[in-house]
């Protein structure tokens, strides 16, 4: 198994070097498709009745993960050496009127051979989208989404529906578009949805999401954003939280926390040149109680930030049209959890796979991150490609170390004294379009665990590096 494992990472590296390098096998432009997207002819996916327009989609994905030392060499821990496969099957409809849409769609998620229990990313057909809109009533530049939805903004490193895991984040949400000429405004209010196998997915009532993006595009290339997102979570009744791993740890209480973010984004290209640039800051403020394993909750302040910044270049002309970018990220820990100040900053619902490295082991929270990438397009509209490196630090070691779900990955003991440096991660991921109806997509990353991770075993805990594979295909119908 293990060979196996590591012959298909040596051809998945060769096939992206020489893909990024280029070879005379591969042509600069993609053959011209005649058939329409999907498996399916649209013939048989659209039709009208009258002036209602009816559209039918699906697609299914399935996608095998091995994992190598995940934990760190801690094989007492469920899900160090793992193979997993994931499979998950969509299918909506479309029905349009004039200026209302209605649109509802189900998903269905499965997972095999996952050492940890239960498994997190199984759940049977449930509802994962249904709304209304209005569009444009009078020809106002005004939209009205009422239901259950995705929100997305920006560089979805506070509001995402990640489509990596099978389970897509949505909302009970109501959206207000406002639209005119260079601006898109949106006003929204809604309560996240929660996965819960053989039950109906329903909302997490008490934690309210709520603001308002704008969106200004009065510059050809470039966008910037302004925003206001905030998160209220307050509950009637101090509630157990027991994990799957022990049904015996002692009682933690959900926390009352009020959080607000304020925050500015920007990202395009400079003047006539082959340079672009990004960036993002947020900073937050607020109250919550803090996390203690007794009824007696102590209020503590919000104050925290983050930062984004990124240059990137682009090579046009020649074959691949590769993109080089620099990156640098920056989110606040606390250095002192006792001090009636809580300066960790929270990334909300962000994005969980990607933004900082594929292997998922860093979250927008508590982090330091100097990246570089290397994005490469060989084969325009069918083939693409990243080579990325990215290198970790924790802003605060007496914080914990979070992962891109929000678990601590690790915490250090504020008497210990432990380096800063977490680690470096190389990654690469290949995707190709076979048909306009199939997509293959590959990726590999290593984690070299650094000193943090040294200086903080204990007990079981380990400190090996840690290797991640995938394969997965797209099927759209």
């Amino acid at each position: 198994m293990k060979r196996d494992y590591v012959m298909v990472r040596v051809i998945f590296l060769v096939l992206c070097f020489l893909l990024g390098m280029g070879g005379p096998a591969f042509t600069a432009e993609a053959p011209k498709a005649a058939a329409p997207a999907g498996l399916i002819p649209s013939s048989y996916k659209e039709f009208n009745i009258g002036d209602v327009k009816i559209k039918f989609g699906a697609d299914d994905r399935i996608r095998y993960e091995n994992r190598q030392d995940f934990k760190f060499g801690d094989a007492t821990t469920p899900g160090n050496d793992d193979g997993l496969w994931y499979n998950r099957f969509r299918i909506n409809m479309n029905v349009a009127y004039q200026n209302f849409t209605a649109f509802v769609e189900g998903l269905q998620n499965d997972d095999w051979h996952d050492e940890i229990k239960p498994a997190k990313q199984r759940d049977e057909l449930d509802l994962h989208q249904a709304y209304l809109k209005l569009s444009k009533p009078g020809n106002l530049p005004v939209s009205l989404k009422v239901g259950r939805q995705k929100l997305s903004y920006g560089a979805q490193r506070l509001i995402a529906a990640p489509v990596w895991s099978n389970n897509i984040r949505s909302f009970d949400a109501i959206r207000f578009t406002y639209n005119p000429a260079s601006f898109d405004i949106d006003f929204f209010v809604g309560t996240e949805v929660i996965y819960e196998n053989n039950k109906f997915n329903d909302s997490r009532w008490g934690k309210y999401l709520y603001g308002v993006y704008v969106t200004y595009k009065g510059i050809p290339g470039n966008v910037f954003d302004l925003y206001s997102i905030n998160v209220t979570d307050e509950h009637d009744d101090l509630s157990q939280i027991q994990t799957y791993t022990s049904k015996t740890a002692p009682k933690r209480y959900y926390r009352d926390i009020k959080r607000y973010t304020i925050g500015t984004r920007g990202e395009g290209k400079i003047a006539s040149t082959n340079f672009g640039y990004g960036y993002e800051f947020a900073y937050q403020f607020g109250d919550q109680d803090a996390e203690v394993t007794t009824g007696n909750m102590k209020s503590q302040d919000i104050r925290a930030w983050a930062a984004h910044a990124d240059v990137n270049y682009a090579f046009k002309g020649i074959f691949s049209q590769p993109v080089i970018k620099l990156e640098y990220n920056y989110a606040t820990g606390d250095s002192d959890p006792a001090n009636g100040t809580s300066k960790t900053f929270d990334p909300l619902f962000q994005t969980r796979h990607g933004p900082y490295g594929l292997i998922d082991f860093i979250r927008w929270q508590n982090m330091v991150e100097y990246a570089v990438f290397l994005d490469f397009t060989p084969i325009k509209d069918r083939v693409k490609g990243s080579l990325q490196y990215h290198r970790y630090y924790l802003d605060e070691t007496n914080d914990a170390w979070y992962g891109t779900g929000g678990t601590k990955m690790r915490y250090n003991a504020k008497s210990k004294n432990a380096s800063d440096y977490l680690g470096d991660e190389v990654d690469m991921v290949l995707n190709y379009k076979v048909f306009s109806f199939l997509e293959l997509e590959g990726g590999y990353a290593h984690f070299f665990s650094g000193d943090y991770i040294k200086d903080t075993v204990t007990g079981a805990t380990k400190s090996a590096d840690a290797d991640w594979f995938y394969l997965q295909t797209v099927i759209t119908f």
